[in-house]
């Protein structure tokens, strides 16, 4: 560096140069920092340099609106991804817009949500206020509910949905084929939150509103662990969260696969 603060070079041993060279391992590590940074200079400098829909503070804020939606807003929203994941199990035909899809493909279901206030310019940031919470309390995860949300302690984080997206679609059959499919945005910014889901047996659950926001929960538990931090205590649970997320926990050897409900985690940690 020269005294003026313009950097000419800059060298280290810790990784190669070219990200052909080095092993995923070293890669994934190189993301991690890369993320971490972003995360950092948001938080303490306010700059918005994450990107919308990994940042856990705007999907907590879409995950609390959502939560407290009566049922029937709700299914105003979301019943046409309900019944899209139904459709894989109720013998129906599955409608896809790819003429070469197979409903036993990969594919991804998607609808962007839109929340209001902006979960960014809240003092505490909306993350640390909803944990403060929980501190102390437990040291088990707390899946939101309705119930609890809907206390009067959490009035200041009172989010509404602004609008949701119609579905996205993302098709796989094979290495390097991903096809996608996006429907018109429905404002002239970026999601807050994407939910994106997999075809699963809808006999498994309970309630699908309530899979949705524990879905969320989940996404905010891989934005820390792709930083390479250990998520808050309250998001550490296994279950599907976000789609990116589960290919490098199934494929990166920095990770255990969270995305998996009945796997055996030895650590929240990731390497």
């Amino acid at each position: 560096m020269f005294h003026d603060g313009e950097i000419t070079y800059h060298d280290q041993d810790g990784y190669l140069h070219k990200a052909a060279k080095r092993s995923d391992a070293g890669n994934e590590h190189v993301n991690q920092a890369r993320r971490y940074a972003k995360w950092h200079v948001y938080r303490e400098q306010g700059y918005n340099t994450v990107p919308p829909a990994e940042n856990p503070d705007r999907i907590l804020a879409a995950l609390i609106a959502i939560a407290r939606l009566p049922e029937d807003s709700f299914n105003d929203y979301f019943s046409d991804l309900q019944a899209q994941i139904e459709s894989h199990y109720d013998g129906s035909e599955v409608e896809l817009p790819f003429p070469d899809a197979d409903p036993d493909d990969v594919l991804v279901y998607r609808k962007d949500v839109y929340v209001q206030p902006d979960p960014t310019e809240f003092e505490p940031p909306v993350l640390d206020q909803y944990l403060g919470h929980f501190e102390g309390e437990s040291d088990s995860p707390v899946m939101p509910s309705k119930e609890t949300l809907d206390s009067t302690e959490f009035d200041v984080l009172n989010f509404g949905i602004e609008a949701v997206s119609d579905m996205h679609y993302l098709h796989m059959d094979g290495p390097g084929s991903e096809q996608t499919k996006r429907s018109t945005d429905p404002l002239d910014r970026k999601p807050d939150a994407t939910i994106e889901l997999v075809p699963f047996d809808p006999a498994e659950i309970d309630s699908f509103h309530h899979y949705v926001v524990s879905h969320l929960a989940y996404q905010i538990r891989d934005c820390f662990l792709l930083m390479g931090v250990t998520p808050p205590v309250a998001f550490r649970k296994q279950g599907w969260g976000k789609y990116r997320a589960f290919h490098r926990q199934k494929f990166r050897p920095q990770y255990e696969n969270y995305w998996d409900a009945t796997a055996d985690i030895q650590s929240w940690e990731p390497k």
